[in-house]
């Protein structure tokens, strides 16, 4: 008797599903949204319009302190190989903050001071992973030279080309790329100080292909600033665009979608790959349930002959390329699949927005 009651429960309880389903109009694997509601809430985005992007841009960083990019060894002046940088402790991503409580903000700030004060124990005060480090290391000097080195490679400045998403109108800020900038060895999201947005050339394409991630070729163009750079989070750079330069984007605004409105099948793109924003047909074949903010929310597929003859897919460059499904801009392009170029994720534009105006990470 009980076994029987527990089959009626569940027919019953597949029925209520399947009516549910049916009434709302949904099938349930093409949005997952449906039936539930997150309870990580996002910020307001009811009959929002934004300025959609899609112009590739010029991205300088700076980055807050100097960025340790390489470690390597160096050959004495005994011929033997040593990096005082590997014996210290130091690894790559590390910031360094000073030099013997000398503030460092540039490369040229360690070689000027050492250049001063030759071969001696230096203090190094480097910040790693949100902890405050110090390291003594002794430079040597190069075989066959009067240089002195520390055995280790840094920077401060980070410049590449990616794509605008959107304007917002009415605070005039912006958001670009889609994800985060990493260091490409340890991973890690980049602190910066300050950065800029300018317009940005394009001058050829290298095509993507299976394994080997393509890439827009092109250069900053220095003199035409377009905006400055306040953030750099998991789901793009973001900060304000220049009064003087809001005529140079679209004056045709687009209705921001929600996350509930994504259907698996047909959807759009704008790129600027051959220095004209183009609209571009793609297909998005898999939506994520997320029940807070991840910078892969659904896939999407490029199926644009156009582009494809261009491209061969989505190629480094493109992040940020924003998605429009039935005239709605729901998304935003972050990544590639490494294994099929003509395939990548994308992340919902309610994120995008949440870490803008919220600051969640």
């Amino acid at each position: 008797m009980k076994s029987f009651a527990k089959r009626v429960l569940f027919f019953i309880f597949f029925i209520a599903i399947l009516l549910a389903a049916v009434y709302f109009g949904y099938d349930l694997k093409t949005n997952p949204y449906v039936l539930t509601k997150i309870g990580n809430e996002v910020v307001e985005t009811e009959g929002k319009y934004i300025i959609p992007g899609g112009q590739a841009i010029g991205v300088e960083l700076k980055t807050a302190g100097v960025l340790v990019v390489g470690l390597a060894d160096i050959i004495n002046t005994d011929k033997l190989s040593v990096s005082p940088a590997k014996i210290a402790g130091m690894e790559i991503g590390d910031k360094i903050l000073a030099i013997d409580s000398h503030n460092v903000e540039r490369t040229n700030d360690i070689l000027n001071y050492t250049l001063e004060n030759g071969i001696k124990d230096y203090n190094f005060t480097i910040e790693r992973g949100g902890k405050i480090l110090n390291f003594t290391l002794s430079p040597v000097q190069v075989y066959e030279s009067n240089e002195v080195k520390f055995g280790f490679w840094a920077r401060e400045n980070i410049a590449g080309i990616g794509t605008v998403t959107f304007i917002d109108p009415e605070t005039g800020k912006f958001s670009a790329i889609g994800h985060g900038i990493s260091d490409s060895e340890t991973g890690s999201l980049i602190d910066i100080e300050t950065g800029t947005i300018s317009r940005a050339n394009i001058t050829s394409i290298k095509l993507g292909k299976k394994g080997e991630p393509g890439e827009i070729i092109g250069y900053i163009m220095k003199n035409e600033d377009l905006g400055t750079v306040e953030d750099n989070t998991n789901f793009g750079i973001y900060g304000n665009i220049n009064d003087a330069s809001m005529g140079y984007f679209s004056n045709n605004l687009i209705e921001v979608g929600k996350k509930e409105e994504i259907k698996i099948g047909p959807a759009q793109i704008y790129s600027c790959v051959n220095n004209e924003i183009q609209t571009y047909d793609v297909e998005i074949t898999k939506i994520f349930y997320q029940n807070k903010p991840g910078e892969k929310s659904f896939v999407i597929k490029i199926v644009d002959n156009d582009l494809l003859e261009l491209t061969n897919g989505i190629i480094q460059g493109m992040s940020g390329c924003p998605v429009i499904q039935n005239n709605k801009i729901v998304g935003a392009v972050t990544h590639v699949f490494m294994n099929d170029p003509t395939k990548g994720y994308g992340i919902y534009i309610e994120w995008i927005f949440d870490q803008i105006y919220n600051g969640s990470r």
